[in-house]
């Protein structure tokens, strides 16, 4: 080391361990990050059912920002007003962010402090030093551009606001309908005059007097008027006491962990990734986790699981944990006759329950074993035990090939995403991270069945367990590359997809050498320095990016190349196993740097883009801006990992085997061991390591079970009873650990010594390194044409009407009684056709579709509307069944002979030309952007584009047109869609009314004159 190099870094590693005190206690008001100049995303969730969705310094601009209640936008956002100035958050200079509240500081003096408030469906916005006579408040709203879509009602000092539609709310969709708004101060008053602006509309304003430069400004929202009234005004008398108790409650949680290290960055982004992920620990209905926001906020079984050690164990936080056990547990299917049977849900929202999820049962069998472990709650194991009995009984009855292994379905991992083609990335029918889940899930449930002296299932799961892994050893793994096949084929073939699941599976592997060699080569081609791919870039169907319009829509890219935060998770504990430390640590520092420094504040994304676009030095971030496993891994990565802990509450042991990064000398925190918080310091140093322990008053002896390795070359492994209400000090030397407490100091006798060679013991590994290669198949685009905007938003002022029908409105029921789909974002009328128009020019086709009403959730803006689709079947030649009469997409409709068709036009999340063999001709897919003059116009209930001749050709006399519509299902990913399906009883996604299952999913139809 150069000596100049040295001094520097000695002096700076000097000044690093002088400021350490393990003891001072981290506040809120720590954690606060400055945001100037360009905004960054946040996110407030009250505890409940509510989050508010806003930006630092930039006004709302995206259809999922505002305030969420119950899984449904119920105001878009405010406008505060000082003297009839508009407040802009666009001209804010400096946005402070803390866990608990929002401080914006505009450029005319005003401050404006924002917080959401615990367990009640209310903001509050305080205002001071404020220059002027009189503060506004105006709740906005999208949806609806005319004024007398809503209804206001004035009490005095509040105003009440509710949008006419929502007031035929169905119970299914329990969401507050009526929003209340008021300003505390003198001469209080409130206007329904109403004020448009972009696409919101202010239906009506309260207003009060600025007393002494401060004001406040409060919204709440409720299911009825009076419930509505009776919350403004309790908010308003009780503000000050509510705000405080959300910031004592956020104080309670970083306290329980006091987690201090001599990395200050990594103490600031823990804490900011312990409180964002409590904040999605919520109580819709029942206890449950969002998996992320904006868009999940609801319960995966799946990100549940995963993410509970993280989110809830190693915390301490116990009653979270098991009521969030018990609510799955109480949405098992115990339908015996069900195929499903003995399965947790993948999903669960206000209004359904999904099972279609391979690994969500046995991740919530570890999830169980995991809060009994740190727990210590054998009494709750004993009480579920019918579940894990249910869980394993379903699986052996349903599930299982003759090798044991656990069969599923191709979109039935975790990698589930699905398309109108089928699944984007199928590994059905025997994934290799399913097997080694079902292997632990075996095992925990032999664990549980022992517990509730089920002694026959003990034996009897055990032994399945052990077929589990003797099979994956011998079908899994290609020992000519030390690879783990990705999944096993319904025919028995291996799939060899290099897939990060592969990490998941190490733990069945028989010979470590291959465990080893095969964690090396998963680190060097899909761990980047920013996370880890879906799939390696060396696939011909790696996809670099997320969003990349018009070449392939979002859910291409979902689980074939992009990063997935949450998985360096698992890797990072392979890693630090392996004793790479700072390897991992180079990753969790790219976490570390998203919390603080970009994306949401004080969070961590669902993913990342695989590697920087061109031109810039950063992946993009991507997917929800905040996801609950990410969060929680990097919480338990901290714990599990890099600190060592793991805990026994059963047997009252502790085991502490550190793994720290150089960058951490020392590092202080809690640890909870059933219902008592010990206190652990280490101290590393290249000569000795010291842990530090402290235990409370009426906890019991705790067995310590410690590992510490040297940098000489030692490694010691020792145990120590800790007795209660006793400090011991621990101090890991070359000869041996010598411990101090109150018996005095000596020499500790249960110590193993074990030498290695520290030049030879870390077989060199490299991370990978981002390449979009040139010609990947995914940035080529379709072999078909693709339309622009510009082509199919031409102007038509001179095109001459060809063709021109009506329908009549209200007859969107199908051939029976259909019903919509109960999603509260599909607005009555929005599959009811009322016109159909084409027109033409000398060189394009002009249409026009005319609907009783459209939606527009605003999750695309770029469309102008969605969930609702349409089939435009054109007959070209007007010959009776020279077409074709079958409609595709999933419309299960056949055309009368007369009307069969040579092209088709489908129209969703974009438009698709097809001709009647199927053969598509012309796709337009919107790109951001798009949006200034979309493909629909939900305030008038219109889809209009062209279509060049050259794709379809010029339109004649004799062409006829039949219009199909019914819901779209973009399966979750965007893109053109299909039609919804429609089955007997409505669900939230699917329609109902169906009388045969042959029937088709089109709820109106406008054929051709006859």
């Amino acid at each position: 080391m150069n000596m100049r190099y040295s001094l520097v870094f000695f002096l700076v590693l000097f000044i690093g361990c002088s400021r350490f005190d393990p003891e001072r206690r981290l506040l809120v008001e720590d954690l606060r990050i400055d945001v100037f100049g360009t905004s960054r995303e946040l996110a407030f969730t009250n505890k409940n059912a509510g989050f508010l969705y806003t930006e630092t310094n930039a006004e709302h601009n995206r259809g999922w920002h505002g305030w969420h209640v119950m899984s449904r936008k119920i105001m878009d956002d405010y406008l505060i007003t000082i003297d009839d100035r508009e407040l802009l958050k666009s001209q804010v200079h400096l946005t402070q962010v803390y866990p608990n509240r929002v401080q914006r500081a505009y450029p005319i003096g005003v401050q404006e402090t924002v917080t959401l408030l615990d367990s009640i469906d209310a903001i509050v916005i305080e205002l001071s030093t404020i220059k002027g006579s009189a503060v506004g408040l105006r709740p906005l709203f999208s949806g609806s551009q005319n004024p007398a879509d809503y209804v206001t009602r004035s009490h005095g000092d509040v105003i009440l606001i509710a949008r006419k539609n929502h007031l035929q709310r169905t119970p299914s969709a329990d969401y507050p309908v009526w929003i209340g708004a008021t300003v505390i101060g003198a001469d209080r008053k409130v206007s329904a005059t109403s004020v448009q602006g972009g696409f919101r509309v202010g239906p009506a304003l309260a207003q009060a007097a600025i007393v002494n430069g401060v004001s406040v400004a409060i919204l709440a929202a409720g299911d009825t008027e009076e419930q509505t009234l009776e919350r403004t005004r309790f908010v308003a008398t009780r503000y000050g006491d509510l705000i405080q108790s959300r910031k004592d409650r956020m104080q309670h949680l970083m306290d329980r962990t006091a987690l201090r290290t001599t990395d200050h960055r990594l103490d600031m982004a823990f804490h900011w990734a312990l409180l964002s992920m409590d904040a999605l620990i919520m109580q819709q209905r029942k206890k449950g986790i969002f998996a992320g926001l904006p868009w999940f906020s609801n319960y995966w079984g799946r990100d549940s699981f995963i993410s509970l050690p993280g989110a809830t164990l190693v915390q301490g936080n116990f009653f979270d944990a098991k009521e969030i056990l018990q609510s799955f547990a109480e949405w098992q299917d115990v339908n015996p006759a069900s195929p499903t049977f003995g399965r947790i849900p993948n999903l669960v929202t206000p209004s359904s329950i999904s099972y279609n999820t391979a690994d969500g049962t046995p991740r919530f069998i570890g999830a169980l074993g995991e809060y009994i472990n740190y727990s210590g709650d054998t009494a709750f194991a004993r009480s579920v035990y019918p579940v894990v009995r249910r869980a394993v009984e379903g699986s052996l009855k349903n599930r299982i090939d003759r090798n044991g292994l656990l069969t599923h379905g191709d979109a039935e991992t975790w990698m589930d995403a699905v398309g109108p083609e089928g699944p984007w990335s199928p590994r059905g029918n025997r994934a290799n991270d399913i097997q080694a889940l079902w292997y632990q899930q075996l095992l925990i449930s032999s664990w549980l069945a022992g517990l509730a002296d089920d002694e026959k299932s003990f034996r009897e799961w055990f032994s399945y367990a052990e077929q589990v892994r003797i099979s994956f050893n011998r079908l899994f793994l290609d020992r000519s590359t030390n690879r783990i096949y990705d999944h096993l084929n319904a025919d028995n073939t291996p799939d060899g997809e290099f897939r990060p699941n592969q990490i998941f599976a190490l733990s069945l592997i028989d010979d470590p050498q291959i465990r080893f060699n095969a964690f090396k080569e998963i680190t060097a081609e899909l761990v980047y320095p920013h996370g880890v791919a879906s799939v390696s870039q060396n696939d011909q169907n790696f996809h670099p990016y997320h969003h990349h319009m018009p070449y392939y829509v979002q859910d291409a890219a979902y689980h074939n190349g992009i990063v997935w935060t949450w998985l360096a998770g698992p890797w990072i504990s392979v890693a630090t196993q392996f004793g790479y430390a700072d390897t991992a640590y180079f990753v969790t520092q790219n976490m570390i740097h998203q919390i603080l420094d970009r994306g949401a504040v004080g969070t961590i994304s669902e993913l990342l883009d695989a590697a920087p676009r061109e031109g810039e030095s950063e992946p993009r971030l991507s997917g929800t801006f905040t996801q609950a496993w990410s969060l929680a891994e990097f919480l338990r990565n901290t714990y599990q990992d890099y600190l060592g802990v793991a805990v026994d509450a059963v047997e009252n042991k502790l085991e502490l085997a550190p793994h720290l990064p150089a960058s951490v000398s020392d590092a202080a925190f809690n640890v909870a061991v059933g219902a008592h918080i010990l206190r652990v310091r280490y101290h590393q140093s290249p000569s000795e390591g010291i842990i530090r322990l402290s235990s409370p008053a009426g906890a019991p002896t705790i067995d310590v079970v410690a590992t510490w390795r040297l940098e000489s070359g030692i490694e010691h492994n020792f145990a120590y009873m800790l007795a209660p209400l006793t400090e011991a000090e621990l101090t890991v030397k070359s000869d041996g650990v010598y411990v101090e407490d109150a018996n005095g100091s000596r020499r500790l006798q249960m110590d193993i010594i074990r030498a290695f060679d520290p030049d030879s013991s870390l077989v060199p590994i490299s991370l990978a390194v981002p390449v979009v290669r040139p010609g990947l198949k995914a940035l080529r685009g379709p072999d078909h044409r693709l339309l622009n905007n510009e082509e199919i938003k031409s102007p038509n002022s001179g095109a001459t009407v060809l063709y021109d029908r009506t329908d009549p409105k209200g007859d969107d029921q199908g051939p029976g009684s259909f019903t919509y789909p109960k999603i509260a974002q599909l607005r009555p009328g929005s599959l009811d056709i009322t016109r159909f128009t084409v027109s033409a020019d000398e060189k394009r086709a002009y249409f026009k579709v005319q609907f009783h009403t459209l939606s527009d959730p605003g999750w695309h803006p770029e469309y102008g509307f969605q969930l609702t689709f349409t089939g435009i079947a054109i007959d070209t030649d007007g010959r009776a069944g020279s077409g074709q009469r079958t409609v595709g997409r999933n419309a299960q409709y056949s055309l009368p002979a007369r009307h069969a068709y040579e092209i088709i036009v489908y129209v969703g999340g974009g438009i698709r030309i097809e001709d009647g063999k199927g053969t598509v001709l012309a796709e337009y897919l919107p790109v951001p952007g798009d949006e200034a003059n979309p493909l629909g116009r939900a305030s008038s209930g219109t889809l209009s584009f062209a279509i060049p001749f050259e794709v379809i050709g010029k339109p004649g006399a004799n062409w006829n047109y039949a219009v199909l519509v019914g819901a779209q299902d973009d399966h979750g990913g965007a893109g053109l869609g299909d039609f919804r399906t429609v089955g007997p009883l409505p669900t939230e996604w699917t329609g109902g009314g169906k009388r045969s299952l042959r029937d088709p999913n089109v709820y109106d139809v406008l054929l051709p004159k006859p």
